[in-house]
């Protein structure tokens, strides 16, 4: 099917997707922390809550199964697989957004339900790439990876995003789950959402996101 008839076919279901499409991205923007740091607190020279720590990069058989692990979460992202994403995560997981003013969930089955209502609708495709993951001991490991994603609303809006995700990994009955993961943003550009690679504005705030959004759908 072309764009352009998946822009005109079922028009009463597009309708509605696109009314609710504000509420969609405010709150997929919210779950994946695209927003800024407040510059309050670098005037106050307080510690940086969204720094992190490049683990020391190990190899082995239980490190090879940690990235296994990450690239399945992100597989089950976009496959909108949730009962395969949870299966990843430790049922008390915290999924830490807060350095860029987006929440903290605690427990897979709240951050399940938000990911399932902020990029149920959406096409998305996540890249994990060059990760450093050190074995802390026998059952947990930290990493750091560096991360982008395309987000795509309705055929209507696309996002590139690009950031950090730090973790921890927990070993349980010989499996490899997420413990804790902070998602960082650093940037993301609109793009153009047939390629998802054409930038349309780069380096975009949050705000001018929105706005464009509500432009777009008459909100």
């Amino acid at each position: 099917m072309s764009a352009q008839t998946r822009r005109t076919a079922s028009s009463p279901r597009i309708r509605g997707r696109r009314l609710r499409l504000p509420m969609a991205l405010s709150a997929a923007m919210l779950a994946l922390s695209i927003v800024a740091v407040p510059s309050q607190a670098s005037a106050l020279q307080l510690p940086n809550p969204c720094g992190y720590t490049t683990p020391r990069s190990d190899s082995g058989a239980e490190v090879a199964a940690i990235k296994q692990l990450k690239a399945n979460y992100f597989t089950n992202v976009d496959a909108k697989n949730w009962t395969g994403l949870r299966e990843l995560l430790a049922p008390d997981v915290v999924a830490d957004t807060s350095c860029s003013l987006g929440p903290i969930f605690f427990g897979r089955d709240p951050l399940i339900a938000f990911l399932k209502l902020s990029l149920g609708a959406a096409v998305t495709h996540h890249r994990g790439y060059d990760p450093k993951i050190e074995l802390t001991s026998p059952t947990t490991a930290t990493g750091l990876w560096t991360m982008d994603d395309v987000l795509v609303f309705a055929g209507t809006i696309g996002v590139h995003g690009y950031g950090h995700y730090s973790d921890r990994y927990v070993k349980v009955d010989g499996r490899w789950v997420v413990k804790h993961s902070k998602l960082t943003r650093t940037r993301f550009d609109l793009v153009d959402p047939n390629d998802g690679t054409t930038i349309i504005r780069a380096n975009v705030s949050l705000t001018e996101v929105l706005a464009l959004v509500n432009a777009l759908t008459g909100g």
